[in-house]
C-alpha cells in the first residue's frame, strides 16, 4: 500500500491496520466463501463502507459554523483508512498533523497525495 501511492514511511502502521481491515473482509476459500469478519463471535458488519484507494487525496468536509462565505468548506488531506470504533474515514492534514474520522469526505482516488516517487522514473 505504500509503495503503489508513494506514501512515506512514517504512515506504515496506517497501512498494516487498513490491510488487515480489507483483508478480514474478503471471503477466503478456507472458510467457506465467509469472511474471517464475519466468523469472529459477536462482531457484525455495523460499520460497512464502500472501499477507497490508500494514500489518496480526499478533501474532507468541513461544517464548522464559524466558516465565513469565501472560506474554503474543505480541507485537502490522506486517506489513511477505516475507523475501527465508528463508522468514517479515517483521514489526516498533513500541513497541520490534524486526524479526522469522518463519512463526509470526498475522494480523488486516481490521485496521490504525495505524488511521484523520483525515484521510480
Amino acid at each position: 500500500l505504500l509503495f503503489q501511492r508513494h506514501v512515506p514511511k512514517k504512515y506504515w502502521g496506517d497501512a498494516v491496520l487498513t490491510s488487515a481491515y480489507l483483508i478480514n473482509r474478503l471471503p477466503s476459500r478456507v472458510l467457506n466463501g465467509k469472511t474471517p469478519h464475519s466468523l469472529l463471535p459477536g462482531c457484525r458488519e455495523h460499520f460497512s463502507l464502500p472501499l477507497r484507494v490508500f494514500g489518496c487525496v480526499c478533501f474532507i468536509h468541513n461544517h464548522s459554523p464559524h466558516i465565513k462565505k469565501l472560506d474554503p468548506r474543505s480541507i485537502k488531506g490522506i486517506f489513511l483508512g477505516y475507523s475501527l470504533t465508528q463508522k468514517g474515514y479515517k483521514c489526516r492534514d498533513p500541513s497541520t498533523g490534524r486526524a479526522y474520522v469522518t463519512k463526509d469526505v470526498t475522494f480523488l482516488e486516481h490521485v496521490s497525495y504525495f505524488g511521484e516517487n523520483p525515484l521510480q522514473g
